[in-house]
């Protein structure tokens, strides 16, 4: 099976940020579900271009939705991969995780895409605007590798991309780091 059309699992559940319940992550094919997460009036503005009037998320094969719960949805990431060595993701989560239980489910997408799905390389882009996004993908331990420059349109103008990413050699030496 090659790594397009790898089963899904769901991460081994980990503690969340207070202690008090367990995070997971898994596939999901609920579009409903994924369609109210990224119609979030928090969520929505960050995540679409001029033009596109409400969320309307596809289930493809090649598209892992992979549900953030700690008890209740918390959000969701879009996975898919750019090819049998780099997965793409891209980040929709609540604002009632945002901080340490994003920096939490940021570390469950990054485990199940590297000892899960086996891949080598996680990227995503992120508009140059949206300043608390870059944080968080560098909190995770992406790095900057580019700027696709007038690719994002936002209120009538051009936005650059930053284009970060992150090995999963990289990631083994910062879990090995922070334990």
């Amino acid at each position: 099976m090659n790594r397009r059309s790898a089963a899904t699992k769901p991460a081994a559940p980990v503690s969340s940020w207070d202690g008090s319940m367990a995070m997971h992550i898994e596939r999901t094919r609920d579009m409903g579900l994924v369609t109210a997460i990224l119609s979030h009036p928090a969520v929505w503005p960050h995540i679409h271009e001029d033009g596109a009037t409400e969320a309307m998320p596809h289930d493809l094969d090649g598209f892992h939705w992979l549900l953030v719960t700690d008890g209740a949805p918390a959000g969701v990431f879009l996975a898919h991969a750019r090819g049998e060595a780099c997965w793409e993701v891209h980040t929709c989560l609540l604002p009632r995780i945002w901080g340490a239980g994003a920096a939490r489910a940021a570390q469950l997408l990054l485990a199940h895409l590297f000892e899960d799905i086996d891949c080598h390389k996680v990227v995503t882009n992120v508009p140059a605007y949206n300043r608390p996004a870059l944080r968080f993908a560098k909190a995770s331990g992406m790095q900057v590798e580019g700027n696709n420059r007038s690719s994002f349109l936002r209120n009538g103008k051009l936005e650059d991309q930053i284009m970060l990413g992150i090995t999963r050699k990289e990631w083994t030496s910062c879990q090995q780091l922070s334990q």
